[in-house]
């Protein structure tokens, strides 16, 4: 059986000019993932990031912590969708600039992404983009084998993707599953002969409650 964490990046800096940079909190964030994988004696085989910055700046910080090789692959099939474009199309006005109002005008934009009833431009179908995220994944274990253990740097909208196609959610589902995604948590995937399941979600019991972010 191969096993597959999932894991978020650390906070990036909302309403900041460079959102994809890491927050203070964010690098602190990694780091604390790196501290409870090697306490937990997890020593990924393969660790891959998505393109994006505060992905590839969150494996660096979190392998350094965990005392493993930082030598991970970039594969930007685990890239986010453009979040703040898909607000700024589908959104009312302005794009908010107070995270709780933002994601209330997110939740919106994502159920008619996700459902297909809009698409904007620019962006791909969620289908596509849920299919992209599935297709990094199944290389990945396929890569991995029988017995191997990987480690995926990633972001919200793709742990989203995939666990919301495992579960077979519906376009509501996929929203409050969204929604709750923590920065540095882990979800793990095993692979085996029963096919690709979701075990765990989310899991951040290793962040402390002040390292506790949803954006």
């Amino acid at each position: 059986m191969a096993v597959v964490l999932l894991i978020r990046h650390g906070q990036a800096s909302f309403g900041a000019a460079d959102y994809d940079a890491l927050s203070d909190l964010g690098r602190v964030q990694a780091r604390t993932i790196g501290t409870a994988l090697a306490a937990r004696g997890v020593r990924p085989d393969r660790a891959v990031s998505g393109s994006l910055s505060r992905q590839r700046d969150t494996a660096k910080l979190c392998l350094q912590a965990a005392g493993l090789p930082e030598d991970f692959a970039v594969d930007d099939r685990f890239d986010e969708y453009d979040h703040l474009g898909l607000a700024a199309a589908l959104g009312d006005g302005p794009v908010p600039t107070s995270s709780r109002e933002f994601q209330a005008v997110l939740d919106v934009a994502l159920e008619q992404w996700i459902s297909g009833a809009v698409t904007p431009g620019g962006l791909p179908t969620w289908a596509e983009f849920a299919a992209r995220a599935r297709a990094g994944l199944d290389d990945l274990l396929a890569e991995l084998g029988r017995g191997g253990s990987g480690a995926v740097f990633t972001s919200g909208g793709a742990i989203t993707a995939i666990c919301a196609g495992l579960l077979s959610l519906p376009p509501a589902g996929c929203v409050a599953m969204h929604r709750v995604v923590i920065n540095g948590g882990i979800t793990k995937i095993v692979s085996g002969r029963g096919g690709t399941a979701l075990i765990s979600f989310n899991d951040h019991t290793h962040l402390p409650p002040n390292q506790v972010t949803y954006r």
